[in-house]
């Protein structure tokens, strides 16, 4: 093995002073402060780990350091400096997200396959973050009705069974029993210990030696479940594998499950909520460091695959370690249905890890929530030594709050940057979602930008008919605007003043309507209600809809349709490569696809290759703020070039040499003309050596209006099916328009003014430039009209029409979802997955 040569103390010092230098010039000082408090956590402690607000350490100091130690401690504070002064890639954070960096999750996690040892490891949220409900609340949590429950005990030590009858008092109301052993002769002495129950009716059976408590709970009383509705798993554990450490375990989990009537009470109102299918312990604290895999991964993956359920390891591992806890009985059902014996488990020979049993331990939740359930923990603060993760209940509102600390769904991906192309691809960074308990329907529009300056011609289009769409629905559907790929500036909170800005995260989503900046994605959840609809805007924006509506499936059930606006053949817009690939499946979902195609030509192409649900075309339609603002005036040597240097597709360097040409082969007329560039701003010196340019950048509306009535030439091209709006702006305006053709789009065919050359290469572009400015040049002090428009042959049942596509989402959500309980989902859990 080749040894790393080490750097020396000289290079080292060289290595810093030049990433200083590059992080102050191209970010500032207050940057460089923060990127030296990064370096210094690294030397004290490490550059990534929990973080530790310095306003909090009065409050949290004291516990953080008698629970990591002084050096971790003092990192967690530089860490939270370095974030402060230095955000990751050196971005504005936007401060409608502190709430979210304040209580985003954070997760022990390895991408790693397999440990040495062969145990799979798993994602566990680090002990800091993982909340639980403290018990007893601290209200009359009294149960708003009586329920059938019963108590599914294995006592496999009879000797114990006294202590669990005793908690098992503790339960208010009737409770029956169902016991069960290994032994005839553990049968008669737990029959006689239970002699005097007067809760409810007893029964008992003896069950197979296989499959520890597990298979006799599940499967040694299945047919009892119908017969209840909530139920406890309990057993008289002992683990004699873990020696002292664990000793108490057994005590625990019946403390918290059953401590007293107070906390019993307390669980049972929780089952109120008709959602919630198990609340079970806190981990005893003894065992956080172990709750992984182990050796059960294959087995559960494999049990999980007769439910339809698909899971990976980059998930979220959570269960009822020791496998006692409060249930549903609907939550469970879809395992009780299997066909799962006795006989499945292997003969009892004392193991500790690989088995059925270990396995079904590990999927319970996940059960539950495939069947549409939720799940809690709770805990005593006596019990449990990191006090500040159990939350307090003083209310029933209390427990829709804590709810989005303590339920983080099992089968919902956390992992915001997965995706091995996430950070060379980066508008794929996956969007998460958390479960809404709102059901009102809502219209989401998944849009890069609402900013003002980044907002251009299709942008401002999704805005246009997102806004129709609502107005159409009316007060029935709320909205939501999602920007995924830009911090929202305060000029674009100004424009939008109905909405109210809210962060990246999980919250009680009672506003109707919400303004979310989703760019920071890390430790965010996005709300998903039952009846979210959403409208994708560009390739990726599709990908998220398509993901949402699956986890919106799993969650809720049924299917809903996602609007799609395709405002061009995007998969052209790069080399056949990933981002290719990625763009083009998107419309091949035609079943989920409402399509909405900006222009008749790009219709005709989209919906001959590609089969839609349903699909409509946006007709070209002159801006009414320019219509309005056109003048009659007389018009000037001014040639307008829609000029976009980051954008492949409007092909600015072509259109440079051929003015170029142009310019040097008739100079003199050349002169006499002025030449604007519109549509993005960029350095001046890109156009050189074209002469007599200027870079108007992004004008706005208004000012766009005055340089169509002055102007007498247009340059814009567009190199795809999109007819793109500013040739026809500029033709309509009465320029004399340069744009191109491309399969099965000819603008000549729209304006008379419109010409194309027959080869797009800059001596064809230029002639056509020279020829141009020839016939217009004698026009310049004169006024030139408005021209007519000639619009393409199209089917006029397929033009888009917001009470068309209204009616569509309101017939989609009110198609019935899966009620809880019932088990007919087909889930993929899988991160790996991606639309």
């Amino acid at each position: 093995m080749t040894n790393k040569k080490s750097e020396t103390r000289l290079q080292g010092v060289r290595r810093h002073l030049r990433n200083g230098y590059i992080i102050l010039t191209s970010r500032g000082a207050v940057a460089l402060f923060g990127a030296a408090m990064r370096e210094l956590a690294k030397l004290v402690d490490s550059p990534v780990g929990v973080f530790l607000a310095p306003r909090d350490i009065l409050r949290d100091g004291p516990r953080f350091l008698r629970e990591q130690g002084l050096r971790a401690a003092c990192g967690a504070v530089l860490r939270q400096i370095a974030a402060q002064y230095d955000p990751p890639l050196g971005r504005r954070r936007n401060q409608i997200n502190d709430p979210l960096r304040q209580a985003a999750i954070s997760y022990y996690y390895s991408y790693e396959l397999t440990k040495p040892d062969g145990v799979v490891p798993s994602r566990r949220p680090v002990n800091e973050m993982d909340f639980a409900l403290e018990t007893p609340f601290a209200y009359d949590a009294t149960p708003e009705r009586a329920r059938s429950i019963v108590a599914i005990v294995h006592a496999f030590y009879p000797d114990a069974l006294p202590l669990v009858l005793e908690k098992l008092g503790n339960v208010p109301g009737a409770l029956d029993l169902c016991i069960s052993t290994d032994t005839e002769e553990k049968q008669r002495a737990i029959e006689k210990i239970c002699a005097d129950w007067r809760k409810g009716k007893v029964l008992t059976r003896v069950c197979p030696n296989r499959g520890r408590d597990i298979a006799a709970k599940f499967f040694g009383f299945r047919d009892v479940y119908a017969d209840y509705e909530l139920f406890i798993h309990l057993h008289t554990k002992r683990s004699p594998h873990g020696g002292e450490a664990l000793a108490r375990w057994r005590d625990y989990l019946l403390d918290n499950l059953l401590g007293s009537e107070a906390i019993a009470g307390s669980i049972l109102s929780l089952f109120d909520d008709p959602r919630l299918g198990i609340v079970f312990p806190q981990h005893l604290f003894e065992l956080r460091g172990i709750l992984n895999w182990g050796y059960d991964y294959d087995l559960a993956r494999n049990l999980l695959k007769r439910l339809n359920v698909e899971i990976d390891k980059n998930l979220t591992l959570e269960f009822p370690s020791g496998s006692m806890f409060w249930g549903r009985t609907a939550a469970i059902r879809p395992l009780l249905d299997l066909d799962i014996d006795f006989a499945d488990f292997p003969q009892e020979s004392g193991q500790v890890d690989g088995t059925l049993a270990h396995a079904i331990e590990r999927s319970v939740l996940l059960i539950a929530e495939s069947a549409g359930f939720e799940w809690l923990k709770v805990a005593q603060r006596e019990l449990y030594p990191m006090g500040h993760t159990l939350l307090p209940v003083r209310s029933r509102e209390d427990v829709a709050t804590h709810r989005l600390k303590v339920f983080q769904p099992s089968l919902a991906c956390v992992d915001s940057n997965f995706h091995a192309y996430a950070t060379v691809i980066a508008e794929t960074r996956p969007l998460l979602s958390y479960p809404s308990r709102n059901d009102r329907p809502r219209l989401t529009l998944l849009t890069p930008t609402v900013n003002p300056q980044q907002t251009f011609g299709g942008i401002a289009t999704a805005m246009k008919l997102f806004s129709a769409l609502l107005t159409e629905l009316g007060d029935a559907f709320d909205a939501r605007i999602v920007v995924t790929d830009a911090d929202i500036e305060p000029d674009a909170y100004a424009l939008l003043p109905g909405y109210t800005p809210v962060p990246y995260a999980a919250s009680l989503d009672a506003e109707k309507a919400a303004l979310v900046d989703a760019n920071e994605r890390e430790g965010g959840r996005l709300n998903l209600r039952a009846n979210d609809i959403f409208f994708a805007t560009a390739w990726w924006t599709a990908e998220f809809a398509l993901a949402m509506e699956r986890e919106r499936a799993r969650y809720f059930g049924g299917a809903r349709p996602f609007v799609y606006l395709i405002q061009d053949d995007e998969p052209n817009f790069y080399g056949r490569g990933a981002k290719y690939c990625l763009a083009e499946a998107t419309y091949h979902h035609g079943d989920q696809t409402i399509a909405i195609i900006n222009s008749e030509e790009l219709f005709s192409e989209m919906t001959e290759r590609y089969r839609f649900r349903d699909a409509y075309y946006v007709p070209y339609k002159l801006n009414e703020r320019i219509s309005e603002r056109l003048a009659n005036v007389a018009r000037e040597p001014i040639m307008l070039v829609y000029g976009r240097e980051k954008v492949a597709r409007n092909a600015f360097e072509l259109i440079c040499a051929a003015l170029v040409i142009w310019q040097q082969r008739d100079p003199i007329r050349a002169s006499r003309w002025n030449i604007v560039f519109l549509g993005e701003d960029f350095p001046d010196w890109l156009l050189y050596p074209v002469q007599n340019a200027t870079v108007g950048g992004k004008a706005g509306l208004d000012d766009y209006a005055d340089y169509l009535s002055r102007a007498l030439v247009g340059v814009s091209l567009m190199i795809s099916p999109h007819p793109s709006y500013p040739p026809l702006e500029m033709a309509e305006a009465g320029l004399a328009t340069i744009s191109n053709t491309f399969a099965g789009k000819d603008l000549r065919r729209r304006f008379d003014n419109i010409v194309a050359p027959d080869r797009l290469d800059p001596a064809s572009l230029a002639d056509s430039i020279e020829d141009a400015v020839r016939r217009m040049e004698p026009l310049v002090g004169a006024t030139i009209a408005r021209q007519r428009h000639s619009a393409p042959s199209a089917d006029s049942t397929r033009l888009f029409e917001p009470t068309a596509v209204a009616a569509q989402l309101r017939r989609a959500v009110a198609s019935p979802l899966l009620s809880t309980g019932e088990n007919s989902r087909s889930i993929s859990a899988s991160t790996c997955e991606t639309y």
